[in-house]
């Protein structure tokens, strides 16, 4: 039972962060087909700076990678712990930013706390890293033998 229950654990954390990693990479398609710079006058990059942190550009890439390609390794369970943690890590920003912005920050907290758990119990018997550590542990004992 504790693996269906991680297994809906990841799959919450994949629906949520990718839902917005989507909607971020919309803002670029829109900003392309208008023809205005990616990475400088729209999206995450001019909040980014604004906020005051740094290197704006990486970071609004990272943050799109994260919600995207992060949060489908944490949904199929590859790379589980390094892909929550860096999810946890963008929510950490994101609660900064709600906080200081005064908006609703219980949202960024409830992802942050997902992503928190997924990094200390790891993703469970439903993933690609249980059967890679299963293969691995196989090779492992036939090559004994």
């Amino acid at each position: 039972m504790l693996d269906i229950g991680l297994l809906l654990f990841r799959a919450a954390g994949f629906l949520l962060a990718f839902a917005f990693g989507v909607q971020k990479i919309g803002w670029y398609v829109t900003a392309f087909h208008a023809g205005k710079p990616l990475l400088s006058s729209i999206g995450l990059t001019p909040l980014i700076a604004h906020m005051g942190l740094p290197l704006p550009v990486i970071l609004a890439l990272w943050i799109i990678l994260n919600e995207s390609i992060g949060a489908f390794f944490v949904g199929i369970g590859l790379l589980t712990r390094f892909a929550a943690a860096s999810l946890a890590l963008g929510m950490i920003g994101a609660l900064y930013t709600s906080v200081r912005l005064e908006e609703d920050w219980l949202r960024a907290a409830l992802y942050f706390v997902i992503f928190l758990g997924l990094i200390f119990t790891g993703a469970g018997k439903f993933s690609i890293d249980r059967l890679l550590q299963t293969r691995k542990t196989k090779q492992h004992r036939a090559s004994v033998f």
